[in-house]
């Protein structure tokens, strides 16, 4: 094609491109033009992905585990103040994204002084849950994170579960307590190396899904995050979990929710990856129709990795937009 005729289409998709900015959803025709000829904004190009499958109302998800690699109350303070600055230019093109910053217990108040509105703020595990533990010494009860403006707590992560032997049912407990003080849970599920290669990985995610359900009333849902962690494909020299079958476990977890506990479920609990995600690998995993958001740990100790994480995934649910 002669360059004058690219020259018009570039022109002409660049207005519906400008015109269409205050609403950041071009129609699907458009935004497939503008990708052809490179017109969204931004430096990266990921692919368009097919929609959410959950038919999702809920935000994105992003959470950042903070593990306890912040140890000191001035780097607390100089991270989620770099957090803050960063994500301030760009809080309106974000606004999909529910991010939450998991601090380890005794920072939480602190950090939740310091963060902007727009952020949520989680604990990274809640006390024992059953007796005779439930308030006893060293724990920190959902009462209690609650008062301290957590709104979140992430349970279940593999930390917990192989090292500390938390089991699915006392984590159903857990998440059960915490619903019910008014704290929405992330439950992490995910199968070891051992029992992939057994062949019972989708068996081993749904039983863990399956113990946390039965716990969950019907109208909580929107208040629950699943996130998939394959322990295998964790940690330096790990061989990543790929796309393909990131999507196919999300998929059984989706497809168990719809048909155990309804369509109301499937559709409002959102499903995000984790393992070893940053903003190289990101997008492909963003892509896919029933990835949700992610939760981060390294790269989400640096404030200019976070954002271009939340950035990619708006672009690639949004049909390849820069947020």
């Amino acid at each position: 094609r002669s360059l004058g005729y690219r020259n018009f289409v570039s022109s002409f998709i660049s207005t519906l491109v400008a015109r269409s900015d205050e609403t950041r959803r071009l129609r699907p025709a458009v935004r497939g033009m503008a990708s052809r000829f490179g017109l969204c904004r931004g430096t990266r190009t990921e692919p368009e992905g097919p929609p959410r499958s959950s038919s999702n109302t809920c935000p994105l998800f992003v959470g950042c585990n903070w593990k306890c690699a912040v140890s000191e109350l001035n780097a607390a303070d100089a991270l989620v103040s770099a957090i803050n600055k960063s994500w301030a230019p760009h809080a309106q093109a974000l606004s999909e994204i529910e991010l939450v910053m998991c601090p380890p217990h005794v920072l939480l108040g602190r950090v939740r002084d310091r963060a902007g509105a727009a952020f949520r703020v989680g604990a990274q595990n809640v006390g024992e849950a059953v007796g005779p533990l439930d308030a006893g010494t060293g724990v920190t009860t959902a009462g209690l994170l609650r008062a301290v403006g957590a709104e979140w707590v992430v349970l279940g992560h593999s930390d917990r579960r192989n090292v500390f032997g938390e089991t699915d049912a006392l984590l159903a407990s857990k998440a059960h307590a915490c619903l019910a003080a008014g704290l929405a849970v992330n439950l992490t599920v995910g199968e070891t190396r051992a029992q992939r290669e057994a062949g019972v990985a989708i068996e081993t995610v749904l039983q863990q899904v399956a113990a946390m359900a039965e716990r969950v009333d019907a109208g909580e849902w929107a208040r629950v995050v699943i996130a998939y962690e394959p322990v295998w494909a964790v940690g330096d020299g790990a061989t990543p979990c790929t796309p393909e079958e990131t999507q196919r476990v999300h998929s059984e977890i989706r497809s168990w929710l719809k048909s155990h506990a309804g369509t109301e479920a499937a559709s409002k609990c959102r499903l995000v990856y984790t393992g070893s995600v940053n903003a190289t690998n990101c997008g492909a995993y963003a892509v896919l129709p029933d990835v949700d958001g992610f939760v981060v740990g390294r790269a989400g100790l640096e404030a200019s990795a976070l954002l271009e994480i939340c950035q990619i995934l708006v672009r690639c649910k949004n049909g390849g937009l820069t947020a």
